[in-house]
C-alpha cells in the first residue's frame, strides 16, 4: 500500500484486555459466553415442534442479548475510533436484532404448528397451510 508523503498513521486504539474492567473488555467476555451458549444452542436436537419452538426461544434471547452487548459497545466507542469500527458496531446490533427477531416469528410458527393452527405467511418451508386446508 502507498502512503501520501502527509498522510497520518490510525489513531492507537489500545487492546482493551490489556485494561480488565474496561467497558470492551466487559464486552469481549459477554461475547465469548454467549458464543458458548450459542453453540449449544445449535447443537440442540429437536425431536417435536414444541422443541422446536423452544430451542428458537431460546435461539432470539441469546441473539438478543448480542445485540444489548454491541449497544453497548457502540455508546462507549472511545474518541479516535474510526467511524467505520463505529459503523460496524452499529450493524452489527442491527444484524443480531434481525436474527432475534427470525427466531421468535420462527419459534411462534413451531407453536402454531403444535397446536394446529395455521403458521405465519412468512413461514416458507414451515408453512403448515396446505395440510390443514387453508387456501
Amino acid at each position: 500500500m502507498t502512503r501520501t508523503p502527509n498522510a497520518q498513521p490510525p489513531a492507537f486504539v489500545p487492546d482493551h484486555r490489556a485494561i480488565p474492567g474496561s467497558v470492551p473488555a466487559i464486552v469481549d467476555i459477554a461475547f465469548h459466553r454467549l458464543r458458548l451458549q450459542l453453540n449449544a444452542a445449535y447443537d440442540m436436537r429437536a425431536t417435536s415442534a414444541l422443541d422446536h419452538a423452544a430451542l428458537a426461544d431460546r435461539l432470539s434471547v441469546l441473539h438478543d442479548r448480542a445485540a444489548r452487548w454491541w449497544r453497548v459497545l457502540y455508546r462507549h466507542a472511545p474518541d479516535g475510533v474510526p467511524f467505520l469500527y463505529v459503523r460496524a458496531v452499529g450493524r452489527a446490533e442491527l444484524h443480531e436484532r434481525d436474527e432475534s427477531r427470525f427466531w421468535r416469528d420462527t419459534a411462534a410458527d413451531w407453536r402454531a404448528r403444535a397446536e394446529r393452527r395455521p403458521t405465519s405467511d412468512a413461514a416458507g418451508a414451515l408453512s403448515n397451510w396446505a395440510e390443514l386446508g387453508v387456501a
